[in-house]
């Protein structure tokens, strides 16, 4: 300012001020257009209701109920323009290209105001083509494809812009939808439900995957199955590789059991256990299946998992335990099977001092199928179910899989058995019965017992509640029992043998001889000798 108080404005003064004015008369004539619309409405309101309009002209006050009209001024971006910028404009502006400024990840070239990384110059009509075509203008710069041999479809199909936006997005890698997840659920659509893979839950798709390539199927980033899921469950990786015995499917893929993502069934299955199992072991699903007995730790819980480790273990079968221990996790206690009968503890048998050699050596299937049966007490095969049996060597199907069948079948033997009074064979006395034979369970407790040949202490008696007792006395040659089904009884292995021994040395020592004593007489020798050795 001069000493005649005048004003000196500068040339681009004087434009900031024209085009402030100019800014300030547009948003002016906005307003004045908006209000003449409102007043617009009130008259038109007004000639419908003449009644209120006279009463306002005559000054009488109304109470009247006023409507509040929210109006939200938009800013339409400026047209495009159909002639070259000028050689320094910038593509960004309040009203070209505005969103590239905002987000919250811009692309290196953008944030550069460098378009011309990606774009030629403009051709005359303000259109900018891109320098190379397609996903050769991304790989120019970002080599992330053609390297490995399996590529993500996506690229393939419609290149990086499916998933990427080449100029600036609010998501991490300038994705075109918020986050991961739902960028990968656009194509890859997986119903949710009830139990999910932890990665899937979370959203982490390509904590699995790799987004844009990869050695792998299924474009897994680490390696294919089992390591990849290693990666994380390190605990079975370490239990296989310790382990004797290990699942053929977890050593090959998990996801022949599994679901990666997410599925209606524990552990991520693809069934139910038992189903997920049974899928694959056929014979044991026509077991279960034609099952007359049931065994409920095949049913109840866990199912099959109740006893097999479906990963590995230091035990056949993948059990997860020696089969006895195993099955003492249930059969600590009395049980009530499924007719009603009681199944005794178990645990208590094992300290017997005799054991039955399947329960010795811990091998309980042995007698017994564990994923069912069509037999009594789930046993393998036929076995008298009742203290008194008529004689069917069927029915001894069970016991004569390990033990001679001629036990029952030979009324004489000198060998078959040390139940024999001389040479009669009391177990055939006892069994081979058209009526009430005798069965093993009358005489023996089949698991254990505290007396030698498993010979029970009291056993229940037929169609009652009475413990029987069985007062049997082991011998040097024989033994005796006074049982409640019969009068004290004994026998002797050695004592017809003697007795004819006996016999013939009466004869030799008289002279009453011939060749054929002198042979009977060497024999039962022989005889006497050996079966008072094994006596001992």
């Amino acid at each position: 300012m001069n000493a005649a108080g005048r004003q000196y404005v500068t040339p681009e003064s004087s434009i900031a001020s024209q085009r402030s004015a100019g800014l300030s008369l547009l948003i002016l004539s906005m307003i004045l257009l908006l209000v003449s619309c409102d007043r617009s409405s009130e008259s038109v309101e007004s000639d419908k209701d003449g009644a209120v309009a006279a009463s306002i002209q005559e000054g009488n006050k109304l109470l009247t109920k006023k409507k509040f009209i929210s109006k939200v001024l938009v800013v339409l971006p400026d047209p495009k323009p159909t002639s070259q910028l000028e050689a320094d404009a910038s593509c960004m502006t309040s009203k070209c290209h505005a969103s590239f400024a905002t987000a919250t990840r811009i692309h290196g070239p953008v944030a550069m105001n460098n378009c011309l990384s990606c774009h030629e110059g403009d051709q005359g009509d303000h259109s900018y083509p891109l320098k190379r075509l397609g996903d050769a203008t991304c790989t120019f710069c970002h080599t992330v494809t053609g390297t490995a041999e399996h590529q993500h479809q996506a690229i393939a199909n419609n290149g990086c812009v499916t998933c990427h936006n080449p100029h600036a997005s609010n998501s991490k890698f300038l994705l075109v939808a918020e986050n991961v997840e739902q960028l990968c659920q656009r194509c890859h659509n997986i119903p949710w439900q009830k139990h999910a893979h932890q990665p899937f839950a979370s959203g982490q798709c390509s904590l699995c995957h790799q987004p844009h390539e990869s050695n792998f199927k299924s474009l897994l980033r680490g390696n294919d199955e089992p390591e990849q899921c290693f990666g994380c469950h390190a605990d079975k990786k370490a239990a296989m590789a310790s382990s004797m015995k290990v699942h053929k499917p977890a050593a090959e893929k998990c996801s022949t059991c599994h679901n990666p993502h997410t599925s209606a069934y524990p552990f991520e299955l693809h069934a139910t256990i038992n189903d997920t199992c049974l899928s694959c072991h056929k014979d044991i699903a026509q077991t279960v299946e034609t099952a007359i007995v049931s065994h409920d730790a095949i049913l109840l819980k866990e199912g099959c998992a109740n006893c097999h480790d479906p990963h590995a273990s230091q035990d056949e079968l993948l059990l997860k335990a020696r089969a006895d221990k195993l099955c003492l996790n249930c059969h600590d206690k009395p049980l009530t099977g499924h007719d009603g009968h009681t199944i005794p503890d178990m645990r208590s048998t094992l300290h017997k001092t005799f054991l039955h050699g399947p329960v010795r050596s811990g091998d309980c299937t042995s007698c017994h199928n564990v994923h069912g049966s069509t037999h009594e007490r789930l046993l393998v095969k036929t076995f008298p179910k009742t203290f008194y049996a008529g004689f069917d060597l069927k029915d001894y199907a069970l016991c004569f899989t390990c033990h001679n069948k001629d036990l029952v079948l030979e009324p004489k033997t000198h060998n078959l058995t040390g139940f024999r009074d001389g040479e009669n064979n009391l177990h055939f006395v006892h069994v081979n019965r058209d009526k009430k034979g005798r069965t093993c369970k009358t005489c023996h407790d089949i698991h254990g017992s505290d007396l030698p040949n498993h010979m029970a202490t009291t056993v229940p008696f037929e169609g009652s509640a009475w413990a029987m007792p069985m007062r049997f006395v082991k011998m040097t040659d024989g033994g005796s029992c006074s049982p409640g089904c019969h009068e004290p009884k004994t026998y002797d292995r050695l004592a017809a043998v003697a007795m004819y021994y006996q016999y013939l040395n009466h004869l030799f020592r008289h002279r009453e001889v011939n060749h054929d004593s002198l042979i009977y007489y060497a024999v039962f020798r022989y005889c006497f000798v050996l079966q008072f050795c094994c006596s001992l």
